[in-house]
């Protein structure tokens, strides 16, 4: 590739999509940085952020030849990485609503639950929810509930005021509670279940 088309994007990407090492170093030092800072703006951790970035690199180059160099790259680029952060966050949930759920299932007898719920179940009315959610208020949810940030940090984050977090907070666990409640999943807390609710 020549210094000329350096930094012309679709020559970069046709050149990419043709398995060009170079093309692909130039996209990475090009996008990297600003993917990483973007991925710390959505509430990951640094360590985290790394491995978002990490992931969304090898999948372009799995992907190079489905590349399309017409399409907005940039756009692309930042789609998948807000979608693996929200799928990551989504886990999150699940797997720790589960582990929490074990516990409780152990510690308490069965007049404590009318309807129990194994692993797939708990895991998609969990996903039904948690994706019901506007994509801000899943980020506030992860951020306070999994992240541990408090209010004042996410307002931080996320430029906006702490009772806008706030309100954002108090929606989405009135969400998680009343799903929980219409399937009939009743704790004598159900703090055991999400101790974030």
């Amino acid at each position: 590739m020549t210094e000329a088309n350096a930094d012309n994007s679709p020559a970069i990407i046709q050149a990419l999509k043709h398995g060009d090492r170079l093309a692909f170093e130039k996209i990475y030092q090009r996008f990297g940085p600003k993917l990483y800072a973007f991925t710390l703006k959505l509430g990951c951790n640094k360590e985290d952020a790394e491995e978002v970035v990490q992931e969304v690199f090898l999948k372009i180059w799995e992907r190079k030849h489905l590349l399309d160099p017409q399409q907005n790259f940039d756009g692309y680029l930042f789609r998948m990485v807000r979608h693996l952060v929200y799928n990551k966050a989504r886990h999150r949930v699940h797997e720790f609503a589960y582990h929490s759920y074990l516990a409780s299932a152990q510690n308490k007898t069965e007049s404590y639950i009318e309807e129990s719920l194994d692993y797939q179940e708990l895991d998609q009315l969990l996903q039904e929810t948690y994706t019901a959610l506007p994509p801000v208020r899943q980020q506030v949810f992860v951020m306070s509930r999994l992240e541990g940030l408090s209010n004042n940090e996410i307002a931080e984050k996320l430029q906006t005021s702490n009772s806008n977090i706030e309100n954002h907070l108090n929606k989405a666990l009135r969400a998680i509670r009343l799903k929980l409640k219409l399937y009939k999943v009743i704790y004598l807390n159900i703090g055991v279940l999400f101790s974030f609710l």
